[in-house]
């Protein structure tokens, strides 16, 4: 168990999970003799497994027999049930807060983010009541991260406070396998913090902490957190502008995964960003086979709140003027279909984006009363749960406002342009650099937009 913790981070992550098995196949061989004594064991060696194979998770089902050939595929719901299984035949919280922590990093991906919330909550009081400093900083980010989509504030501080935990961290831990997953710990601290700011606008602090983070990370020895940092960096560098960077970016990390990845939640969204890269750089052609080999990555490896992402940039695509296969119905289909499926998990974020998108799906299919109660219901969501991760207010706002606008009720819609132009222009004073604050201004199709229309009422940036 230690010599497979030890190569984490050094050698590539397929390596530590041949050695993991090599030590659940040891445990197993034992039978039920084992159980007690090495259900500690087995709980620290799962973790140890899942983290290193983030990659190639699925879902699972059967006897949860884990692939290693060519590339590992790893059910990981059935070996967090070993996990849950293990650590209830003892008394140590500390094992049951691990396998809590890890159950929630399999139900955000599974099944819904509420479920997901319960269980990290849970870990992080287990590892808190059991003193077990590791256990509930990487709880605690999790939690941070994953309660951005449902309560930016309160996600927020909940980073903020594992950010604290993390500078009071301990020179030893209990066992050994923690000071060598302490790296990547930090690291994805780091560049979930830097994803709450570009959430809330705040692009030049994001970008400082995700390349902080990035730097931290190997393709090669850390896929799965480098490809999901890789993503978010991308996704700040696409709704800034800067297009160049983002291809770059992005085809760098999609071509690096591609050998090991035949199948890859983390590649799908990678390939799926690259896809809407184009479609905001305006060049729907290019965007088609990138998101198209994203989403048969999500179908192979689902995941609960990627999925509708990826469908509403198909949407978006099937909507888009100059794109050959255009079909608008289709769209509005596929965003219906997100609408539904958002309310079951959570993710409300796509929610809103979808029944934005479908607003000005119906204006075009010539259905002005349903753009207009969909449009009315972005805006009211978006009230209700305040700023969201991966959705632009001010395009929820200004959508608002075109749909008002093309029924004729210019006095109602002057406002919701007023809200738009406001959080745009909000978001470009966090750019300190004045090219890099033109390319968001001028490049971005949704603030040439907003600022096109402010320019017509007397306004300038």
């Amino acid at each position: 168990m230690v010599s497979a913790a030890a190569r984490y981070g050094r050698e590539p992550g397929e390596e530590v999970v041949r050695a993991c098995i090599a030590v659940l196949e040891s445990l197993d061989a034992f039978g039920p003799a084992s159980h007690g004594a090495a259900d500690g064991l087995r709980v620290r060696t799962l973790r140890v497994l899942l983290t290193a194979s983030e990659l190639w998770w699925r879902d699972g089902d059967g006897e949860g027999a884990i692939g290693i050939e060519p590339w590992p595929a790893v059910p990981v719901r059935a070996l967090v049930a070993q996990a849950e299984a293990a650590a209830s035949r003892t008394a140590d919280r500390a094992l049951r807060a691990t396998a809590r922590h890890m159950t929630g990093q399999h139900l955000v991906v599974t099944h819904s983010l509420d479920a997901a919330l319960t269980a990290l909550t849970e870990a992080v009081e287990l590892a808190r009541a059991a003193g077990d400093t590791f256990t509930e900083l990487e709880a605690l980010t999790d939690l941070g991260h994953c309660t951005v989509g449902r309560d930016m504030k309160l996600g927020v501080s909940l980073l903020e406070r594992a950010e604290t935990l993390a500078s009071r961290s301990p020179d030893a831990f209990p066992h050994p396998e923690q000071a060598q997953l302490l790296p990547m710990t930090l690291a994805r601290l780091t560049g979930h913090i830097g994803v709450a700011a570009f959430d809330r606008g705040a692009f030049d602090t994001a970008e400082s902490r995700l390349r902080d983070s990035l730097h931290r990370l190997s393709p090669r020895n850390t896929p799965g957190p480098f490809a999901k940092m890789t993503n978010f960096l991308g996704q700040l560098l696409t709704a800034a502008g800067r297009f160049e960077e983002a291809e770059s970016l992005l085809t760098g990390a999609v071509g690096r995964l591609a050998p090991r990845a035949t199948a890859s939640t983390h590649q799908g969204y990678n390939l799926g960003l690259l896809g809407k890269l184009y479609l905001e750089w305006d060049r729907p052609g290019q965007a088609a086979p990138p998101l198209l080999a994203g989403w048969d990555h999500l179908r192979a490896a689902p995941h609960v709140s990627l999925l509708p992402l990826l469908r509403n940039y198909l949407g978006e695509l099937l909507m888009h003027p100059s794109y050959a296969l255009r079909d608008v119905a289709r769209a509005c289909e596929l965003f219906t279909e997100t609408v539904e499926e958002c309310r079951r998990t959570g993710f409300q974020r796509s929610e809103i984006a979808a029944l934005m998108l479908g607003a000005r799906g119906a204006l075009q299919l010539g259905d002005p009363q349903s753009a207009l109660g969909l449009s009315e219901r972005a805006v009211e969501r978006l009230a209700e749960t305040g700023e969201m991760p991966a959705l632009r207010s001010e395009e929820v706002y200004f959508t608002r406002y075109e749909i008002l606008l093309s029924a004729g009720r210019q006095e109602q819609a002057d406002p919701w342009l007023d809200r738009a132009r406001s959080v745009l222009l909000a978001k470009g004073r966090t750019i300190a650099d004045p090219d890099a604050r033109d390319a968001f201004y001028t490049r971005v199709p949704t603030s040439r937009s907003i600022l096109a229309a402010s320019g017509q009422r007397g306004h300038t940036p």
